[in-house]
């Protein structure tokens, strides 16, 4: 996580012979990217929440303007409050990852954001923040009391707290990526028809309901409190948690096909280069999924339902974005380099 400049959990990678096409594929399922998150190239700099609050204080008095023109003139300005997640593979002996259809793996959790506003929490254990979280059963009944309370979540930011129940502004995702290089579709090559490699947005919150084990990493932190809320209390909300059988234990459901609402990117058809996808998710936002706005998204690669601003307008603080990287039919592989997402969430 990315706190202008703050921790950064850094992974080893050690550099070993050659593998074998066996080896390699094993190796890059299991050894995790660097997913700390640092200040890349191309952000120059991002205001803190503190930052922001002495903004609207100067605005406020020398230019003797009222609260709500002053949360206008910041908004118009983009002054927001940013973190940053990213997941960089060019450290993997292939030099990216590489995700395989018709493979266990061919659906793969890849980072999740800093839970929003909370910039004083982080995880007692970068290892199982790095992991996708446990699918969990959601009780209908228990929906209203499966959040912690929102003076909990801010006694964990640092600074002044977003007085919005939704906060979020915009999402970027900054995708280096391509597919296997080559297709039989040969007229739709360089474009994204029939593309069966892309990325979805998904999310988490943290859920009181849930309780930590007593041998949860989380808890050997020396600073563990029962106050704390520890990485292992967060819910998926997306994807969904499914049980096939009363006793079985709940797993994930992952569509055969990208999600209108969560898909942000496909793969070019048979793009042999990386490619930079840069993709902007705003709150303001207001594409019909059926109008031919919608299309030119899809045309574009993207979910066609993913520009009518509802995911970010409905985010909350603490809520946590994750990237998921999909490859379906054998054959397909997503050649993944990096990932990055920014949160923007205003301040006032």
């Amino acid at each position: 996580m990315n706190r202008r400049g703050g921790r950064l959990f850094p992974i080893p990678f050690p550099r070993t012979p050659r593998p074998t096409p066996e080896q390699r594929e094993e190796q890059q399922q299991s050894q995790a990217p660097d997913a700390s998150t640092s200040n890349p190239d191309n952000v120059l700099y991002q205001p803190s929440p503190k930052d922001i609050s002495d903004v609207t204080l100067i605005l406020e008095k020398t230019g003797n303007l009222p609260p709500e023109v002053v949360g206008i003139i910041l908004d118009y300005a983009e002054y927001w409050a940013c973190t940053i997640a990213s997941a960089d593979y060019r450290n993997l002996p292939s030099g990216h990852l590489a995700i395989r259809g018709s493979h266990p793996t061919e659906n793969q959790f890849l980072l999740r954001t800093e839970p929003i506003g909370l910039s004083n929490w982080s995880p007692a254990s970068p290892d199982l923040w790095r992991r996708e979280s446990t699918p969990r059963l959601l009780d209908p009944e228990a929906e209203a009391e499966s959040e912690y309370p929102r003076a909990t979540l801010e006694a964990l930011a640092d600074g002044p707290v977003p007085p919005f129940e939704h906060p979020v502004r915009k999402v970027v995702f900054d995708i280096f990526s391509r597919d296997q290089g080559w297709s039989d579709e040969r007229e739709s090559h360089g474009t994204y028809n029939h593309s069966y490699t892309w990325f979805d947005a998904g999310l988490e919150l943290f859920d009181p309901t849930i309780k930590c084990p007593d041998d949860c990493p989380d808890r050997q932190n020396p600073n563990y409190d029962e106050r704390s809320i520890p990485t292992c209390a967060i819910r998926p909300l997306w994807p969904v948690s499914v049980r096939s059988e009363p006793d079985v234990p709940a797993r994930y459901h992952h569509d055969l096909l990208a999600s209108p609402e969560h898909c942000i990117q496909r793969n070019k058809l048979a793009a042999r280069p990386f490619h930079h996808h840069h993709v902007e998710w705003r709150a303001t936002d207001d594409i019909d999924p059926q109008s031919t706005a919608a299309e030119a998204l899809e045309n574009a690669g993207r979910g066609r339902a993913t520009g009518n601003g509802e995911f970010v307008r409905n985010l909350k603080l603490g809520d946590i974005i994750t990237v998921w990287g999909r490859a379906r039919f054998r054959s397909w592989s997503n050649n993944i380099e990096r990932v990055q997402v920014k949160v923007y969430w205003a301040v006032q």
